[in-house]
């Protein structure tokens, strides 16, 4: 029972690969807009460190004492 399970898992696995293998690729798209200099500026976030808490861990820190 376990080779018939066995068998049939590869032959799906090799069915999927091959699919994969044959699909056609995706054409390439149009090339992008060009940004002004404000658009092509990343966005950046600041994130609070892993040893702060957050604003409603320190206030529930605060209340409860």
């Amino acid at each position: 029972m376990l080779d018939v399970r066995l068998m049939t898992t590869s032959l799906a696995l090799l069915v999927a690969l091959m699919s994969v293998a044959l699909a056609e690729p995706v054409k390439e798209q149009a090339a992008p807009v060009v940004q002004g200099a404000t658009e092509a500026r990343p966005i950046r976030v600041i994130l609070p460190a892993p040893w702060e808490p957050t604003k409603g861990q320190a206030e529930s820190v605060q209340s409860s004492k």
